[in-house]
C-alpha cells in the first residue's frame, strides 16, 4: 500500500464513521416517535372502549396509563409510562400532552375524537402555538 495515501484513506473512514453514528439516533428517535404516536392511539381506543363518550371530569394521567396497561397491547403502555403525561377531561373527549422526559417540553398533544394524534410536535418544530393548543381542537362542537 502507497504511504501517501494512508492519511487520505484515514480521514474517508472517520468521516464516514461520523456521518454514520450521526445517522443512527436520529433516526432511532424518530422510530421510537412514530411508536409513541402509535401507543397514544392504540390507548386512545382503550380509554374509548372503557369510558365511551363520558370522561370523568376527574380523569388523570395515573388512570389513563392503567386503562392502557390493561387495554392496549403491552408494548405501548411499556412506551407511554417513560414520557411524563397530562389529561384533562373535555367531558366527552380528552385532551393529552406527552412531554420530554429530560427537558419537559411538550413533544406530542392529542385531542381523543381523532384516531391519530393531533399534533407532533417535535417533528413540525415551530408549527402549532403552544400556548394556544385550544386552537387545534378538532373536537370543538362535536357532541
Amino acid at each position: 500500500m502507497d504511504m501517501k495515501k494512508l492519511p487520505s484513506i484515514f480521514i474517508i473512514l472517520i468521516s464516514l464513521s461520523i456521518i454514520t453514528n450521526c445517522a443512527t439516533p436520529q433516526k432511532a428517535q424518530s422510530d421510537e416517535y412514530g411508536i409513541l404516536g402509535s401507543a397514544v392511539s392504540a390507548c386512545s381506543f382503550a380509554m374509548i372502549g372503557v369510558y365511551g363518550d363520558t370522561i370523568p371530569d376527574t380523569i388523570t394521567a395515573s388512570e389513563f396509563l392503567t386503562v392502557c396497561k390493561n387495554n392496549a397491547p403491552k408494548g405501548y403502555y411499556s412506551v407511554l409510562k417513560k414520557y411524563p403525561l397530562d389529561i384533562q377531561s373535555k367531558k366527552s373527549y380528552y385532551f393529552l400532552q406527552v412531554f420530554d422526559p429530560d427537558f419537559k417540553a411538550l413533544i406530542l398533544f392529542d385531542y381523543s375524537c381523532t384516531p391519530k394524534p393531533d399534533g407532533l410536535v417535535l417533528t413540525n418544530p415551530g408549527k402549532y402555538d403552544l400556548g394556544n393548543l385550544d386552537l387545534y381542537d378538532p373536537c370543538k362542537g362535536k357532541k
